[in-house]
């Protein structure tokens, strides 16, 4: 394993370092208004120079992160890298024990006769796949280059997916609150857990709130008593008032938006993000990880200001569902389907902007296809989850009407 990490720095510092890592800051797959190192650095200078780094429209990020990049802003590649290597180890150690949790769960539960054809069976390279993923995937190693936020928000993430494999609430709730104070929308992953764990849902809240007010707190009291830092961090990502492309929908959709109509539509799209989380939850109340990967790809479909960086760890949590890949429809599609659109990203911003053959439509119709085959890479996990459970709990035989074999269908 020492070797795979030795490649995956290696990788970085290669990328990293080197003039193409100027290239990687100014792509729009990849940084966005709101995770954009440019605007980091302008906002350092700005609080250098005694002026609010918020009286304008450059920085969107919170004031204690803004505090912590500028104290690691000569080494920002080191530490990206760093916390990369970081989220790696935990999303390893993640997976592997959510993965031994989902084995033991499954052996103790009673099913059909027929559970020895359907069982899930210890995999000790679960988790070594998913450092694999996370270390080679493209979408990361472009990432940590650009020296994007979001590399902040993914060690968040398999922070949270740690507190989950070892059940501590607590620690997940402060990762929530973390991860909530810079992009607001990860507050959604606290309900699946707080509902598996009703015992300790009362811990749970209180740590939210208390370290979500305390960070709050902090950031007014150095932004010299002053919560106009609100606005441009939080209502930045409420009113999308930046079209700036990325390979969202949103930017296209809104800037398209007659007027009069924004902010019902804007309302609409904004609730939509949010309305999946207590629905899941419900829907599988015993498999917390499995909802949290479903909001997380959510959240990279639907978040107005999104980029490749959002879907580095839920790819990388995809190994977690091996046993479910026998019923999948149409994962081969979708993988194809995700090289060729990740290709034609910067083929048509080229022949948009530098070349004027295109137009912004050419450039939307390839974002739209992605996020549609993302969205069946969901929808097609979440009904082969449902078809196994069905099968674990019915049998896989099926029964015989008229002499013909009958057709389960779910709804």
């Amino acid at each position: 394993m020492l070797a795979e990490f030795l490649v995956g720095v290696l990788l970085r510092l290669s990328t990293a370092l080197t003039p193409i890592s100027q290239w990687f800051e100014e792509r729009v797959e990849i940084t966005t208004p709101t995770s954009s190192w440019k605007r980091i650095e302008e906002g350092i200078a700005l609080k250098q120079f005694g002026l609010d780094p918020y009286a304008g429209d450059i920085v969107h990020e919170p004031p204690l992160n803004i505090m912590l990049y500028s104290i690691i802003s000569s080494y920002a590649s080191y530490f990206f890298i760093l916390m990369d290597i970081l989220s790696a180890l935990l999303l390893k150690e993640s997976i592997e024990r959510i993965h031994k949790n989902m084995v033991d769960k499954e052996i103790s539960q009673e099913c059909h006769s027929t559970f020895e054809k359907l069982k899930m069976k210890l995999n000790e390279r679960t988790g070594y796949y998913s450092l694999l993923i996370f270390l080679f995937n493209p979408y990361s190693v472009a990432l940590c280059a650009s020296k994007s936020t979001q590399c902040t928000s993914n060690l968040l993430y398999t922070l949270i997916l740690y507190g989950v494999s070892t059940e501590k609430v607590v620690l997940v709730a402060l990762a929530t609150s973390l991860a909530t104070y810079s992009s607001l929308f990860p507050v959604m992953v606290l309900v699946p857990v707080l509902l598996h764990h009703r015992d300790k849902a009362l811990s749970g809240i209180t740590t939210f709130v208390v370290s979500t007010c305390t960070l709050h707190y902090i950031s007014y009291v150095i932004s010299g008593y002053s919560w106009g830092y609100l606005e441009s961090v939080y209502g930045f990502v409420l009113t999308v008032p930046d079209y700036t492309p990325n390979i969202g929908a949103a930017w296209y959709f809104f800037s398209e938006m007659f007027s009069h109509f924004t902010v019902l539509f804007l309302s609409v799209y904004q609730l939509n993000l949010l309305l999946y989380s207590l629905p899941l939850s419900l829907k599988f109340p015993n498999s917390p990880p499995l909802v949290i990967f479903s909001l997380l790809m959510v959240l990279a479909l639907f978040k107005p200001y999104t980029c490749v960086g959002d879907y580095v760890v839920p790819f990388a949590m995809l190994p977690l569902w091996l046993h479910l890949f026998k019923y999948l429809q149409q994962f081969y599609i979708v993988a194809v389907a995700t090289v060729v659109l990740t290709l034609l990203w910067p083929v048509l911003w080229y022949l948009w902007v530098h070349c004027l053959n295109a137009n912004s439509n050419f450039y939307f119709a390839v974002t739209l296809a992605f996020v549609l085959f993302q969205s069946f890479l969901l929808s097609d996990i979440l009904y082969a989850k449902m078809r196994r459970d069905y099968a674990l709990k019915n049998g896989i035989e099926t029964k015989k009407i008229d002499g013909q074999d009958t057709v389960v269908t779910l709804n």
